[in-house]
C-alpha cells in the first residue's frame, strides 16, 4: 500500500487529512542520549501530489531503493562517492516537495541519557521510551487536525499511518493499543483520530519524507543543539514548516529531567516555558494576556502570605 484511503463515510463532508511518523533512535542503544518520534501531517490530495514529486525526484537523480535519510547523510550504498552537488540538489528536491504539500512538522522528544535525561524510573515505567514519546507526539497531531486550519480546509479526520517497528508494532505493549487508549481518554480530540494505520516506509514515500524529518531533529538534540553548533539547512526548513505560534498544537514534545515541556503556543500556556530551540536550556514567553494573570497570581500570594495582625 503506498498512500491509505480514509474512509470516507466517518464524518462526512470534513477535509482529509493524513499523518505519518517515524522513529530516530533507539532507548537500548548506547551511543544514543535521545530518542525522537517525527509525524508530518497534511491534507490527503496533497500528499498524493508529493508521492508523485517525491518519487520522481528520486528517479531523476537514479535511486533504485527507497529514499532511507541514514544511508544518505552518512553516504552508504546507493549514496556512496556521491558530489556534495548532487546531494544537495536530491535534497532540496525531497525538501520542497514536503513544502509543497503544506505539511506540518510534529516531533517527540525523550532524553535518554546525559545531564538532562528523564530520570530512570519514569522511563521503567513505559517499558520503552518510544511509549512515552509517541503519546505527545500522537495527541498533538490529532490537535493539529481538530483545533485549527493548518492547511486551510478547515478541521477533519486523520489517519495516522506509523512506521512499523519489530518490538513496537506488535505484542502485549504495542502502538495500535496505546493508539487506542488515547482515543478513549482524550475526548477532546477523539473525533478526529480516524484510524491507525501501520506501514513500512518501502512503497509509502511519505513515510520516507518522516524519516527525513525524524532524522534531523534527532540529530539536532543528539549533536547539534547540545554542542551549540548552527542548525542543518534541513532542519530549519522544518522549523518554518512547522514553528507557528498561531498553532495551538507543540512544535515538539521534549521530555528531559525538567519534566515534560516543549516548543510552541502549548508549552508556553502551560510552562511559561519553553525548550530552547537551537541552545540546551529553557526560555520564558509570556502569552498576550499573560502578564496580567502572573501580576493577578502575585498579588494573590502575596494577600496570602501577609502576616496576620492577630495571634
Amino acid at each position: 500500500m503506498a498512500l491509505p484511503s480514509p474512509d470516507r463515510s466517518y464524518l462526512p463532508g470534513l477535509p482529509r487529512y493524513l499523518s505519518f511518523v517515524d522513529e530516530s533512535g533507539h532507548s537500548v542503544d548506547p551511543r544514543r542520549n535521545c530518542l525522537c518520534l517525527a509525524g508530518l501531517i497534511a491534507a490527503e490530495d496533497a500528499w498524493r501530489v508529493c508521492d508523485l514529486e517525491w518519487r520522481a525526484a528520486c528517479a531523476e537523480e537514479g535511486l533504485s531503493e527507497p529514499f532511507h535519510m541514514m544511508h544518505f547523510a552518512a553516504g552508504k550504498r546507493e549514496y556512496k562517492g556521491w558530489p556534495e552537488e548532487r546531494r544537495r540538489r536530491l535534497l532540496a528536491k525531497l525538501v520542497g516537495a514536503i513544502r509543497a504539500a503544506q505539511a506540518i512538522p510534529i516531533g517527540s522528544v525523550v532524553m535518554l541519557r546525559g545531564p538532562d535525561a528523564l530520570s530512570e524510573a519514569v522511563q521503567r515505567r513505559y517499558r520503552d521510551s518510544h511509549f512515552i514519546a509517541f503519546q505527545p507526539l500522537t495527541y498533538h497531531i490529532a490537535v493539529a487536525a481538530n483545533m485549527m486550519d493548518p492547511m486551510g480546509q478547515g478541521p477533519g479526520p486523520v489517519t495516522m499511518v506509523y512506521a512499523h517497528h519489530p518490538e513496537h508494532s506488535h505484542g502485549l505493549s504495542n502502538t495500535r493499543n496505546l493508539w487506542d487508549a488515547l482515543r478513549e481518554h482524550n475526548r477532546m480530540v477523539a473525533m478526529m483520530m480516524q484510524s491507525y494505520v501501520c506501514e513500512t516506509r518501502r512503497e509509502c514515500t511519505p513515510l520516507q519524507a518522516a524519516d527525513l524529518w525524524a532524522y534531523e531533529l534527532g540529530h539536532h538534540f543528539e549533536r547539534i543543539r547540545p554542542q551549540g553548533k548552527p542548525p542543518r539547512w534541513a532542519f530549519k526548513e522544518f522549523v518554518k514548516m512547522g514553528l507557528n505560534y498561531d498553532f495551538t498544537h507543540n512544535f515538539i514534545s521534549y521530555h528531559g529531567a525538567s519534566g515534560v515541556n516543549g516548543i510552541g503556543q502549548m508549552a508556553c500556556v502551560q510552562h511559561w516555558q519553553e525548550v530552547s530551540l537551537y541552545w540546551p536550556g529553557f526560555i520564558y514567553r509570556v502569552t498576550e494576556g499573560g502578564v496580567e494573570l502572573l501580576r493577578e497570581m502575585a498579588r494573590l500570594k502575596q494577600f496570602q502570605t501577609k502576616p496576620s495582625a492577630t495571634r
